[in-house]
């Protein structure tokens, strides 16, 4: 095992990363001032006239979901923990034919460019409002992370200062989301793409041949019992089995099927039957990155069987492990670290752009438009960019505030955990339940906010669980000052004092909020009179009145609803 090295970057490291950073911002230009495909009114900036084609289409939507969070996180967490993660493709599966069946054939009909309209439709202003302001808190600091990380990997393997990196992050992103729209946003997702399947391509070859190939891979994984197939403990409180991945982690897919940048993107196709086709290749494409994540993780755990950087202490953070291999290995493999670093911006940029053009156009949608003046589609568009730039801005500064405190990850978490139970609850429980009003669906929502609130304030205090060993016997440095804070990461079955229900699996916390909706929103509703939906596209295609349940298969078979928002 080498010694860690200084931080250390060849030119063609740096000429990697500013290309990337070239591309994204020359593709802006050209769509918001050279391109003969003119975004002068809202439809054509936030949908593109919805005339968008397939594979872009679902490239962008796969990559928007994959930020460089996703692709370092991830791939930690199976080094750490095993290879639970393999049977996402259940989950996928659940949340594709959800999204089939249940959310594009509605949202498809009506056309809405912000998803929280529906819940106006289905409940009232007042609904809509409280999901669509959830929406913003939990997106903005999203975005705000995606840029922090990144500038954190330019540190650990540059010394750029994270300020810098930031900020240059942050105008970029800002200057082709706002200036290029959405058609500029779908085309650097799709050219971002190559960039992050580059990255982990040359990070499994690489690792391959640095091993000794994939026997030695699945032979190390199985010492370290890093291969779980399959984990039917009925324990909620454990971080992982299969029970905790089928009926957690399926809420957490399933809003991905309804959430503002897939319906946004979906919206853009002209017909059902080729939006269905972009959520497959979705999945197929969330797949393929789950199975990157898995090899990568196996192999840099063969690659550190005897002698784990975190245990050992050269790295002082988990998460800090991707970035410090790819740094080890750069002097043998030139153009390596650009390649990493290459794929972890695009990865971020990805997701940024596709945030602050999801929460542009629900700020506007929902919270501004209602009170403007009838004015030209070009003073309208002008407003939305303005709107753009000033909320990237807010993004930017959050990750310095993020930079300052370190638990804002954590809190991050907690409100992801926190609202996605109660935005699942209110979609479904207005697409599901035709007597579900207003009344019920709001109270539903606050009572998941309080319920899972008390559940993590709660968690706050429990131990955290191990991970499987690791091992430090291998180790050529002085690991003698370290061990003392390496021991928390081997196995601990000492009981926790905190109450099982507070000890239970993060991944339940969205699955809970769900069900606290639906188990205050509903008897509210019935007790409060219900709702008689007088408009059934509102409803399910399976839920609606038989005469209703015939749904158009391209843009020009829709009727109109823009008169009753």
């Amino acid at each position: 095992m080498m010694e860690s090295s200084q931080p250390s970057l060849d030119y063609i490291d740096y000429v990697l990363f500013i290309l990337v950073l070239l591309i994204s911002f020359l593709i802006g230009l050209y769509y918001g001032m050279l391109s003969k495909v003119k975004q002068d009114t809202p439809e054509e900036y936030f949908l593109g006239n919805r005339n968008m084609g397939v594979f872009p289409v679902s490239i962008s939507l796969l990559v928007t979901f994959i930020s460089g969070a996703s692709i370092i996180g991830l791939t930690v967490d199976v080094y750490a923990h095993g290879t639970h993660q393999w049977q996402y493709v259940f989950t996928c599966f659940i949340m594709l034919i959800a999204t089939w069946y249940i959310f594009l054939p509605i949202f498809y009909e009506l056309q809405l460019p912000s998803t929280f309209a529906y819940l106006k439709l289905r409940f009232g202003r007042q609904t809509q409002l409280l999901a669509s302001f959830m929406f913003f808190c939990v997106a903005t600091l999203s975005a705000s992370i995606c840029i922090y990380i990144p500038a954190l990997v330019l540190n650990q393997t540059s010394g750029i200062s994270p300020a810098i990196t930031m900020i240059i992050l942050g105008l970029v992103c800002i200057f082709y989301t706002a200036i290029g729209g959405f058609r500029a946003v779908i085309w650097v997702d799709l050219f971002q793409s190559s960039l992050i399947v580059a990255c982990c391509i040359a990070i499994i070859v690489i690792g391959l041949k640095l091993v000794g190939g994939v026997n030695e891979v699945w032979e190390a994984s199985k010492r370290g019992e890093r291969l779980i197939l399959f984990n039917f403990n009925p324990d909620p409180t454990i971080r992982l089995t299969t029970w905790i991945i089928i009926f957690g982690h399926s809420f957490q897919m399933i809003q991905f099927g309804f959430s503002q940048m897939t319906i946004q993107r979906l919206l853009s196709i002209p017909s059902l039957t080729k939006a269905r086709g972009v959520m497959f290749i979705f999945c197929i494409g969330f797949l393929c990155s789950i199975g990157f994540s898995l090899a990568i993780a196996l192999i840099l755990y063969t690659y550190y069987e005897q002698c784990d950087p975190f245990k050992s202490g050269l790295i002082s953070n988990i998460d800090q492990l991707v970035t410090h291999f790819v740094t080890e290995i750069h002097e043998h493999f030139p153009g390596l670290p650009g390649i990493f670093i290459a794929g972890i911006v695009a990865g971020s940029l990805s997701t940024i752009s596709s945030f602050l053009n999801s929460i542009t156009l629900c700020l506007f949608e929902d919270f501004i438009l209602p009170f403007l003046p009838e004015m030209s589609h070009k003073k309208t568009c002008n407003i939305i960019k303005l709107l753009a730039f000033i909320l990237g801005s807010i993004q930017i500064a959050l990750a310095f505030v993020i930079g300052k405190i370190g638990t804002i990850f954590v809190i991050v978490q907690t409100v992801l955990g926190l609202t996605g139970g109660a935005l699942i609850g209110l979609f479904t429980m207005g697409m599901l339940l035709p007597k579900a009003n207003q009344i019920g669906g709001i109270a539903g929502a606050i009572s998941s906010l309080i319920g899972v609130g008390i559940i993590i304030f709660g968690s706050l205090s429990k131990k955290a669980q191990a991970s499987l060993p690791m091992r430090t016997d291998g180790c050529l440095h002085n690991i003698t000052n370290f061990v003392n804070r390496a021991l928390p990461t081997e196995i601990n079955d000492t009981e926790d004092d905190v109450p099982w229900i507070f000890r239970i699996s993060f991944m339940y916390y969205s699955t809970i909020g769900c069900v606290l909706v639906y188990l205050i929103g509903y008897p509210v509703s019935l007790l409060t009179g219900g709702i008689n939906v007088k408009d059934q596209r509102l409803l399910a295609p399976f839920i609606r009145k038989k005469a209703s349940n015939k749904l158009p298969q391209n843009v020009e078979e829709l009727r109109p609803i823009s008169d009753q928002i």
